[in-house]
């Protein structure tokens, strides 16, 4: 006994009529601007934050350095780490902005089919990430992770710079038995 699935998430007729031909639809292009300007607003946030860090953990480190608490190559392993850290955050998240821009201008989606399996979202400081079959993608809304079924074949939209999944359709087989 088969049924189709006819589960769609985050789309709506026309959004997904738009991305099987390879095109976002303009409510997609709408929610993905608002998104960029949201993390517009982050990125300058985490930029003062990283660099009020970097400011404090200076201070503490010289402090600590001037009154023989610690030694002068540890403090300088310790900046090195800190200002590593806080500069591979603040470009990762450049890029990953940068990629969303390039993905609302071109305007255009990459259909991949495939299953998700069980234990693959991650958490990630800026998005969710879901692995589906033997690449890994990404999600801005964690309400969305909870609609997919483990097991089940999806046809998802991503963009293709960013690798974000904006939309998804359910396009398995629900409750099939197999004869042994």
């Amino acid at each position: 006994m088969r049924r189709v699935s006819a589960q769609i998430i985050a789309a709506s007729p026309n959004d997904l009529k738009n991305n099987r031909l390879g095109l976002m639809s303009q409510a997609q292009v709408v929610t993905l601007e608002e998104q960029i300007e949201h993390f517009e607003t982050r990125r300058s946030q985490l930029t003062r934050r990283a660099l009020m860090l970097a400011i404090v953990t200076t201070i503490i480190v010289l402090t600590l350095t001037f009154v023989r608490a610690l030694a002068l190559p540890l403090a300088l392993a310790i900046e090195v780490a800190v200002v590593g850290i806080m500069l591979y955050l603040t470009t990762d998240y450049s890029r990953f902005v940068q990629q969303l821009t390039q993905d609302r201008e071109a305007e255009a989606v990459r259909i991949v089919k495939g299953r998700t399996s069980r234990y693959t979202l991650r958490a990630h400081p800026f998005y969710l990430s879901l692995r589906i079959e033997l690449q890994t993608y990404k999600l801005l809304d964690s309400a969305l992770a909870r609609q997919f079924v483990t097991g089940e074949l999806y046809q998802y939209y991503v963009l293709p710079q960013s690798g974000v999944v904006i939309a998804a359709e359910g396009i398995g087989e629900k409750n099939s038995r197999y004869l042994l």
